[in-house]
């Protein structure tokens, strides 16, 4: 044990000692070159000339900067070397000096640099930087960070990207942050799905990433923050690629190679787009059973949680959509998309949980074979008028269709520390559903004369609805009892209901030259209603027209809130603030028709809130915010009425639950210094929690659980991420270096059997990666990472734990001009700790080679192999406040694909003499 303390330390200073060392790179430099930019004819000063610093030997860029109203322009940091100081200005010739910079004369001082004035633009260049910080938004040049990848799409750019990550279900995170919506030239693309884009629009379409905080259109129209963005990233096209038609279709067939299983495998995608002034058409459709899903997996009929990863199980896919964007009119904006996915899923799990009680120990094991049949259909609308300069606009009505079977089958046991098996049994249960979704957003906003004066009505409405008919047949066997069992073989059916509306009114007001008030009243209402019945089988009868009372029940709910807000905003040179604060009064009420008291509950609260940016230059920004918000306890946490659904694990609600109210505080940092091509990202998020809502479990000597819900004080949590990037020359070209460090803190609280368990969770994870592109021919990248991770629990020391999972990654793809493609991909997962058959090592190689043909090598053949090694493996864990489990799940196998992708490209030839475009990593003035 005290082994295990020491090495714990020692990973935490070894994760704090790589961090450091992320900024112990760059050599010392003291050298600069200064001069004053001048025009021959009126030898008067050129402000902001654009004045680039190249290595003499390669060409590279070493730095660059602006002349200032003056003329005067210092570039400093620089070691000894030869360089060429390359000087533009619109409407003047471009000049070249060669300056040599020596340990002896470290300073070099040009004095006057005259320009000559022209009549032509062909020598004048406009570059762009690889990165950009404007306020929230971080702007990335996709040039600077091309992807060689034949037929790459955007998820491969974003994987080149500092501050981004793509996880491996395709899931994107900006500095820890899930993006919840991807945009193609400000416009909507199929609603807020990212992974439609980002899955199937092609990289080398895009010009610029833009990752910024979407405000609501309320928001953004105010311009005083409501608390309602969100992570969004916006693809601003090549402007060779807003007018034609290109796209690609491909279709793929192979088998599985695993020595038992040699089922067929097939692959299908098809993606075009008719892009011109005014106008956005895209069709996308894929169909497929290894796996891919180029859209998100969601559950419309409950809440939109997610189905789970594409990598558990084998699914079938088969989905068709269609994006249409009009924006011809200067007052009139329409966007509009459809569609369908259906989905086959079939999955085998093994779990293993351990629960933790007061002085021991259960194991539960479980083996379960599980399909579902899912059908979706999304239908969403946008129209934004602009009646006249003064008033607009905009309706955004959404509908979501969704059927679903699914069919479960599982077997369990619980074993005792002492006392051997307490209990085991079956189960098999279906369930048919079948619903829909509808929301919808008006929003009338209106300006007046007066700068900054504003006023602006918003109404937003929902409607949902259910309908559930299920089977359970399951037999408990309870050794403790002697040997007792208890038989379940029911039928049931649930009816669900909801509408919400909200309506909000904000009016703004200038106060002074550099302050706006906003002034804001709201009203919000939930009303749900819950039918379910139950009848058990009568063996009488043949027939299931028992009902079952205790899990037969109507459930009437209704959430509102009034409240009225003020907030006051003040613009300031290079920094901004708001504060403000909403008074709120909220009411609580439901009722369980038959069975219990109506139960009633309001609240007052006053919810701060206030932020604070600061951006001193388009490189670097540092904002804050904080917020207080109040959580509700749901119908299910309130109602004293006992859910026997699940013999063994029975919930119960408390009446006496309280309201819950967080402190939310979050900090975030960006940083690109155009000097040394660094960029650095940084992140620190917290939340306490009062009268925070838990679980009281009560745990008998059968393992059998019953639950039910109090509130405690005491509970917080901190995350916080840094990710720096920084290039490293490797030859002609350089390598990009990302490390990326995490943390992550959470203190609960869980009582168990009376007693309070203190649950404290720490995580730290350390990675770093590199990618590095040879011109056009090859292009690589590497990375590895660590992640550790401890809990520790005040009722059981002695069940706390440590657990790491190591992991490295390897892609590496080369091409050879009219010849050949090869590519090749390892991924690496180690795990320890766990739990006994589930420490696991095992490595993910895949490879493809590919050929291209046709005029402008339109078409591509391609021979790839999945899982070469037929070691892929699916484990993950799960923990909780009593309890960790590991999972074993079904995944997808060896498997090879002969793919024939063939690329569509037609564009109109654009015309001007405007200035030419390079692309070299250069600056061009915001």
């Amino acid at each position: 044990m005290k082994f295990l303390k020491q090495s714990h330390t020692h990973i935490i200073l070894l994760f704090f000692a790589v961090f450091m060392t992320q900024f112990s790179f760059a050599q010392t430099k003291n050298g600069s070159i200064k001069g004053t930019v001048k025009d021959t004819t009126a030898s008067m000063n050129l402000e902001s000339a654009s004045i680039n610093l190249l290595d003499q030997q390669d060409s590279s860029l070493i730095s660059f900067t602006r002349s200032k109203a003056d003329g005067t322009f210092l570039i400093s940091k620089l070691k000894s070397g030869k360089y060429i100081l390359t000087i533009t200005y619109t409407g003047y010739k471009r000049l070249d000096k060669n300056v040599e910079i020596t340990d002896a004369q470290p300073e070099v001082d040009l004095g006057a640099i005259q320009m000559q004035f022209q009549s032509t633009l062909d020598d004048v260049v406009v570059t762009a930087a690889p990165i950009v910080i404007k306020g929230d938004t971080v702007e990335y040049d996709a040039n600077s960070f091309k992807v060689n990848k034949p037929n790459a799409v955007v998820e491969d750019l974003f994987k080149r990207l500092p501050g981004l990550e793509v996880e491996k279900d395709g899931t994107i995170k900006a500095n820890g942050q899930e993006v919840k919506r991807i945009m193609v030239d400000g416009k909507q693309f199929f609603a807020n799905d990212p992974k439609l884009a980002s899955k199937n629009l092609q990289a080398d379409m895009v010009k610029k990433v833009q990752v910024f905080e979407k405000k609501s259109d309320k928001a953004e129209f105010t311009g005083i923050d409501d608390g309602e963005s969100e992570p969004t990233i916006n693809l601003t096209l090549k402007e060779d690629k807003r007018n034609g038609i290109f796209g690609r279709v491909s279709a793929g067939a192979g088998a599985n190679l695993s020595t038992n299983d040699n089922d067929f495998r097939y692959q299908g995608n098809t993606n075009i787009n008719s892009f011109k002034k005014g106008e956005q058409i895209s069709l996308i459709g894929q169909a497929n059973n290894v796996n891919q899903q180029n859209f998100s997996l969601t559950d419309a009929l409950n809440g939109g949680a997610s189905f789970g990863t594409s990598s558990q199980g084998i699914t079938g896919t088969q989905a068709i959509g269609l994006n249409y964007n009009n924006f011809k009119k200067s007052n009139l904006e329409f966007t509009g998309s459809y569609f369908f996915n259906g989905t086959q899923f079939d999955n085998n799990t093994e779990k293993h949980r351990q629960n933790f009680i007061a002085d021991s120990s259960q194991y539960y094991n479980e083996f379960s074979n599980s399909s579902r049949d899912n059908n979706n259909h999304r239908l969403n609308f946008a129209v934004d008028w602009k009646i006249d300069s003064m008033n607009s606009i905009k309706i955004t009505p959404s509908f979501t269709y969704q059927t679903t079977n699914s069919v479960t089958d599982r077997i369990y046991e619980t074993l005792g520390d002492k006392l051997g098996l307490l209990t085991d049994g079956s189960a098999s249960t279906t369930n048919k559903n079948n619903g829909y979704t509808f929301s919808g957003t008006a929003l009338y906003r209106r300006k007046f004369q007066r700068k900054g004066r504003t006023f602006s009505a918003q109404l937003v409405m929902g409607n949902n609805r259910s309908d559930a008919d299920g089977t359970q047949l399951s037999v408990i066997n309870n050794y403790l009892t002697g040997g007792s069992n208890t038989n379940i073989n029911q039928v049931n059916s649930a009816l669900n209901k909801s509408l919400t509306y909200n309506i909000t009114g904000t009016f703004t007001e200038p106060v002074s030259k550099k302050s706006l008030l906003e002034m804001s009243a709201y009203r919000n209402n939930n009303s749900n209603t819950s039918d379910r019945k139950t009848y058990d089988y009568n063996p009488l009868t043949n027939q299931f027209d028992l009902i079952n009372d205790n899990l037969t029940n109507y459930l009437d709910n209704s959430y509102s809130n009034t409240g009225a807000g003020l907030n006051l905003k003040t613009y300031l040179t290079g920094w901004n603030y708001t504060i403000g604060a909403k008074a709120q009064y909220s009411e609580l009420s439901s009722l369980l028709a038959g069975k219990s008291d109506p139960i009633k509950y309001t609240f007052f609260n006053i919810l701060p809130s206030a932020q604070l940016q600061i951006s001193k230059n388009r490189y670097r920004t540092l904002r804050v915010n904080y917020n207080g918000t109040t959580s509700q306890p749901s119908v299910r946490q309130l109602q004293p009425i006992e859910d026997i659904s699940d013999p063994l694990n029975i919930i119960q609600g408390n009446p006496d639950l309280k309201q819950s109210f967080s402190n939310n505080l979050r900090v975030m940092y960006n940083s690109f210094d155009p000097f040394t091509m660094k960029s650095f990202f940084a992140t620190l998020s917290a939340r306490q929690t009062f009268n925070d809502i838990v679980s009281n479990d009560m745990i008998s000597a059968s393992g059998a659980r019953k639950t039910t819900y109090l509130n405690v004080n005491g509970t917080y949590n901190l995350n916080g991420s840094m990710n720096y990037g920084f290039p490293v020359k490797i030859g002609a070209e350089k390598a990009k270096i990302n490390l990326r460090t995490g943390a992550n803190y959470i203190k609960n609280i869980n009582m168990q059997n009376s007693l309070e368990n203190k649950i404290k969770n720490l995580s730290i994870n350390q990675n770093v990666s590199a990618t590095y592109n040879l011109k056009e021919i090859m292009d690589f990248s590497a990375g590895g990472g660590i992640n550790w991770s401890n809990a520790k629990y005040s009722l059981q020391p002695q069940q706390n734990t440590n657990y790491y999972t190591y992991t490295g990654t390897f892609d590496y793809n080369l091409y050879i001009p009219n010849v050949i493609n090869f590519g090749t991909d390892v991924d690496y997962i180690a795990n320890t700790g766990r739990a006994a058959g589930y420490n696991t090592k095992f490595t993910l190689w895949n490879m493809y080679v590919s050929k291209n043909f046709l005029k402008s090598k339109k078409a591509e053949v391609k021979f790839s192999v999945n899982d070469i090694l037929n070691q892929n493996k699916g484990i993950t864990r799960n923990s909780n406040a009593n309890y960790i489990e590991d999972i074993n799940y079904l995944v997808l196998k060896r498997y090879f694909l002969v793919t024939l992708t063939y690329n569509l490209s037609k564009f109109g030839m654009g015309g001007g003499s405007g200035p030419r475009i390079m692309g070299a990593p250069m600056i061009i003035r915001q």
